[in-house]
């Protein structure tokens, strides 16, 4: 273990600034002081007397454990990537930082600043404080020492950070189609065409995920809470967790994870209870497509009149190739509801074009209900930083405390659409092309002439036209409560959660595999929390790792019965027609253990099976292609179960052969032998596999990386 204290005994202030509004950036900094002990594995344990200066350390401490990847994406939200980097291939970098500057995150930090708690603001100007410290001293991480994007940041840097990662489930994904957006009469020679639909792919099946269980008293042999907090967030880039202990004597004391650069923790525990959340597919935006004015594509009908969009230009600068710099200026356009974008398919033309209003946008509650949680002692302060703030961007919460008392929130951020909206709605995404395109990706696409569509404002919401929280869904037990990223329905299959509003989703039907095998570690009565079912801190770490899968458990025995009767299969791929002997997969199928664990030889085998010509939406969880029997929504976590007839399942296994052999890897080589990560030069194994086999342990490739670094050399 090192300790070091870090010290800042000078007050800082700007110099006075002349009559006039309230100035955002004159803030006092410091006095601060603060330790910072590092203890086994780099886990920072920051203690300090009061907020200001615990932010103080955490700002130091993050910087020096990623300051390269942290320093990059504050680059990206001041839309400085193609001042730095140049256009970026197809202009990608131009485009995106347009679009940051369309969706106005560093203006809306600027405003919002002062409207902020003291504390929150102490954190702010704490952390960026630390973080500037630790910048100013000599041994800087050499990818990126030096570089001329390496540079101090801003307090209102720092919370337009936020506010950008309040909007992954949102905004962020379609940054670039704001930027280039632009009305058939004004086209620029830059103009993008509109994109494919490929691009919504992130609101169908966000690249990360997580599962959480909360159990209570009556399932654990001490009686009190216990909580899984199984993430499946990516180990590099932006995204990756970062583990730290924050002491506040008096005010604060909690240990857990937070995403690189946030000041406060995001997932953990204090002594009085734990929590933790796992990503939500309810709609945080709605699209609004606008009917235009046929003499002008920037004027849109509402409520029986057109309206003028609103334009604003703004300017960036671009490195060319001979090292200088040019300006380039865009003009960007909003509605009442927010930015216009190039839509999928559709484009801006010349009758219609399409603009979003985000629950999250602007949303400043990010810190104040993190905070609450970090500070809670009980249930009711608990969901009360839920409730007064609603500054959970896009996830569930999973909460357990020390009486062994459990609950499951989804009381992220939602838009509050009234019942004859959501009436209206279920019509029209049946006659409107676009619209019904758009919600097979999960987004909800309404006409913007009609005003039903506007949002009720609640006066018991802390945000503006958002579900107040006591309408969110919310279920309190003294057994267990979970989530593994569907929506609340199952939380807990013995009280199936109905009746919230449309945007939190479908109830009664059909469940992925994930969900299932969540659901069945719970509920068994002499399973993973043994014949006493009661599961102690051994069982549940041993179910966290013991790699089950729902489909396996199925299936599996199935396939080797109709092994039985089949030696070789002839197979369409690629345009060819392939003879398979299927004898060594039926063998290995038949001794393998139905886990996906380092030893587990079959387990690939079986994902290139499930994997091969399913489609995961339907296949997985219905009748068709795998399965015989159709989903029952009285049994949701054993149905279906049953092998469908036929060829496919055969024919299935036949292409993973092929496609193995094809990669060189052996049908019966172990699964840490060929499933790794690569640090260093160094293998190391990992259990699990990919979602659609219904394992908890999820071990995928995600390319989710919106830094500049280089992906494999990222800490």
């Amino acid at each position: 273990m090192w300790i070091v204290p870090l010290l800042l005994s000078s007050a800082c202030k700007k110099p006075e600034a002349p009559e006039g509004p309230p100035d955002p950036y004159d803030v006092q900094i410091g006095p601060y002081q603060v330790d910072v002990r590092t203890t086994s594995y780099g886990i920072p344990h920051i203690l300090a007397d009061d907020i200001g200066s615990a932010a103080y350390g955490m700002g130091w401490a993050t910087a020096r454990d990623h300051l390269c990847t942290l320093a990059d994406q504050f680059v990206k939200i001041r839309s400085e990537r193609a001042r730095y980097f140049g256009p970026g291939e197809d202009n990608r970098h131009i485009d995106e930082d347009f679009g940051w500057l369309g969706l106005g995150i560093v203006a809306q930090a600027e405003e919002g600043f002062l409207s902020l708690p003291v504390d929150q603001r102490d954190t702010l100007v704490g952390f960026t404080a630390g973080y500037n410290r630790y910048l100013s001293e000599a041994d800087l991480d050499p990818r990126c020492a030096g570089a001329e994007w390496l540079a101090p940041i801003t307090h209102i840097d720092l919370l337009a950070y936020y506010l950008h990662l309040g909007q992954l489930a949102s905004g962020l994904n379609l940054i670039r189609e704001v930027g280039n957006a632009a009305p058939p009469g004004l086209r620029r020679a830059t103009t993008a065409p509109p994109p494919p639909l490929s691009i919504l792919e992130p609101f169908r099946e966000l690249p990360i995920g997580s599962n959480g269980w909360a159990i209570g008293s009556s399932r654990t042999s001490n009686g009190r809470g216990m909580l899984l907090s199984n993430t499946h967030f990516p180990s590099q880039g932006e995204l990756q967790w970062w583990e730290s202990h924050l002491t506040v004597p008096g005010v604060v004391d909690v240990y857990g994870v937070s995403l690189i650069g946030s000041a406060i923790i995001n997932m953990g525990f204090n002594e009085h209870l734990a929590w933790t959340h796992t990503v939500s597919n309810t709609p945080r935006f709605i699209v609004y497509a606008l009917e235009l004015d046929p003499a002008d594509s920037t004027r849109y009908l509402f409520d029986g009149s057109y309206v003028d969009m609103d334009r604003e230009t703004y300017e960036i600068e671009v490195l060319q190739p001979d090292g200088s710099r040019v300006s380039q200026s865009r003009v960007l356009y909003r509605t009442q509801w927010g930015p216009v974008f190039n839509a999928p398919l559709a484009g801006w033309s010349p009758v219609a074009a399409y603009s979003w209003r985000d629950v999250n946008a602007g949303n400043l509650g990010l810190l104040s209900s993190f905070a609450g949680m970090n500070q809670a002692t009980d249930q009711a302060s608990f969901e009360a930083s839920h409730r007064d703030h609603q500054g959970i961007p896009w996830v569930h919460t999973m909460f357990a405390d020390a009486d062994g008392t459990v609950m499951y929130l989804d009381s992220a951020a939602t838009p509050n659409l009234s019942p004859e909206a959501e009436a209206a709605y279920a019509a029209f995404v049946e006659e409107d092309t676009i619209a019904g395109l758009f919600a097979d990706y999960g987004l909800v696409v309404v006409p913007a002439e009609d005003p039903v569509y506007t949002w009720v404002e609640d006066p018991a919401a802390a945000i503006p036209g958002a579900v107040p929280y006591d309408r969110a869904p919310r279920l309190v037990r003294d057994d267990f409560v979970s989530n593994s990223n569907e929506n609340h329905w199952l939380s807990n299959p013995l009280e199936p959660l109905t009746g919230y509003p449309m945007l939190y989703g479908p109830t009664g039907t059909p469940r992925r595999p994930r969900t299932k095998m969540n659901n069945r570690y719970l509920l068994e009565t002499d399973g993973a929390s043994g014949p006493d079912h009661r599961f102690s801190l051994d069982e549940l770490e041993a179910a966290a790792l013991s790699a089950r899968a729902s489909l396996a458990e199925d299936l599996v025995d199935q396939v080797v019965e109709r092994c039985a009767g089949t030696s070789t299969v002839d197979v369409e791929l690629d345009g060819a027609i392939h003879t398979v002997d299927l004898t060594e997969a039926c063998g290995i199928l038949a001794a393998w253990d139905r886990r996906s664990g380092l030893d587990s030889r079959g387990a690939h085998l079986w994902r290139e099976v499930v994997g091969a010509e399913l489609n995961v939406e339907t296949d997985l969880v219905d009748a068709g292609r795998l399965f015989a029997d159709p989903f029952d929504p009285s049994d949701p976590i054993y149905t279906p179960s049953v092998l469908s007839e036929g060829p496919s399942v055969m024919e299935d296994l036949a292409v993973a052969v092929i496609r193995l052999g094809e990669a060189g890897q052996p049908l019966d080589a172990p699964l840490g032998e060929i499933q790794y990560a690569l640090r260093d030069g160094q293998r190391y194994p990992r259990i699990g596999g990919h979602y659609i086999e219904g394992l908890i342990s999820i071990a995928t490739y995600d390319g989710t990386d919106h830094t500049m670094l280089p992906f494999e050399t990222q800490p």
